[in-house]
């Protein structure tokens, strides 16, 4: 612990009560004497600070027989500007109340979303023009989100929205991420959007056709196993083959979703231009969810790690414009990924704005904060800070994995709007 008179810029402090301070966090370091000011206004006498987190030592205390010094102007006007740092926290409050009604509200519609999706997988066999109809709907739902001009937020769903929905939030992830991609390539046609958020919806229909019991399967596929799992494009142009009304594009979409630019791809090993630039965006999109949502957990990829796996060792399968494309759209941190920043402070990506890429907004842990009002802030606007790496949630102290709760799946959907 050091006196109030010992603070300067560069110590790391800790403050003990969340709300009764006006600083967004309880613990960091002053950065500027507006903020030892603030600090030495708020009545203590001393407060606590981390030698090993600080860049700089307490100043030397002053002689004990001082007498008590007589306030001053500067110390007057300090008094206001903790009065206005406490109103502009509360406004931060209220910020943060409007983040997390939207994030809300995402997640109704994710799940409203993936119960459509799983009920056009339901029906695709037997009424494959219902469930075409139903999935042009949904798409053309999604595709007004990203056609508009206002910027895009992707959020990251909770786990529970997930699980509700099964296996079918891959379907709704594809779709995002799909949409995403194409946004981020310039692309703003309307029916070209449609078409790929249809395609991306509909992309594993086929899926219907393959036995329960090798679609389920967590370990290991035999040969005969996986040559039957890679039919499942075929057998979905098959379901879909008597709605007529389905576009080209989509129909390439479900067929081809699998065919890689340097022809390792199925069922027809297509390669380089014979790929349809629509099917490039999602066969990114649905290689990246695959390696973020494995069915085993365990073996899931974290969202850096799965882009990091695609440029580096896979980019000759990949569209390389749209690949660059797609990172640079999801952010160097996607949604999902586990930071440590430079501060030392660890928080978990929950959104990230189309218009400010490389400064995620990220819920952070603080031990003086309780989970349920934990702080979603943007990692320039309100901490300064910077990335100083990824973690696995596997490497996170038990207290810090419950608090951040890292999502076993990662799940996204999107939006443009501030809920009322």
């Amino acid at each position: 612990m050091i006196g109030m008179d010992q603070l300067c810029i560069g110590l790391h402090i800790k403050l003990d009560s969340w709300l009764g301070h006006p600083f967004l966090m309880s613990n960091f370091k002053i950065k500027n004497q507006g903020q030892i000011d603030a600090l030495r206004s708020m009545g203590l006498t001393e407060i606590e600070y981390f030698p090993k987190k600080s860049d700089a030592k307490p100043i030397a205390p002053a002689a004990a027989s001082a007498p008590a010094p007589t306030p001053t102007p500067a110390e007057s006007a300090a008094a206001a500007t903790l009065k206005q740092l406490m109103k502009e926290k509360k406004e931060h409050m209220e910020t943060l109340h409007t983040a997390r009604a939207r994030i809300r509200a995402a997640e109704k519609k994710y799940a409203e979303t993936a119960s459509a999706a799983k009920n056009i997988m339901r029906i695709a066999a037997n009424k494959p023009i219902q469930a075409a109809e139903q999935a042009q709907a949904i798409a053309n739902e999604m595709a007004e989100t990203f056609l508009s001009e206002q910027p895009n937020y992707l959020h990251l769903m909770d786990d529970n929205v997930a699980d509700e929905s099964g296996v079918f939030f891959h379907q709704v992830n594809v779709s995002v991420l799909s949409l995403t991609l194409a946004r981020a390539l310039g692309i703003n046609d309307p029916e070209i959007t449609r078409d790929i958020a249809q395609g991306a919806l509909l992309h594993d229909v086929g899926k219907v056709m393959i036995p329960s019991q090798v679609l389920l399967k967590d370990e290991g596929l035999t040969q005969a196993e996986i040559k039957l799992l890679n039919t499942h494009p075929a057998y979905g142009i098959k379901v879909m083959q008597p709605v007529e009304s389905l576009s080209p594009r989509v129909r390439e979409i479900i067929l081809s979703h699998h065919e890689m630019l340097d022809g390792s791809g199925f069922p027809r090993g297509l390669k380089g231009d014979a790929v349809n630039k629509a099917v490039r965006i999602v066969t990114i999109a649905n290689a990246y969810d695959n390696l973020c949502n494995q069915r085993v957990v365990s073996r899931s990829r974290t969202p850096s790690e799965a882009l990091a796996h695609m440029y580096k060792n896979e980019l000759a399968k990949f569209d390389e414009k749209a690949l660059s494309a797609f990172i640079k759209a999801l952010g160097v941190y996607p949604p999902g990924t586990i930071v440590l920043l430079k501060s030392g402070r660890v928080g978990i990506v929950m959104s990230v704005d189309s218009t400010d890429l490389l400064y995620p907004n990220l819920m952070v842990y603080d031990q003086s904060v309780p989970k349920e009002q934990a702080a979603i802030v943007n990692l320039r606007r309100d901490l300064d800070d910077t990335v100083e790496r990824t973690l696995r949630p596997s490497a996170l102290p038990q207290v810090i994995h419950d608090y951040l709760s890292p999502r076993k799946r990662v799940c996204y959907f999107a939006d443009n709007t501030v809920p009322a």
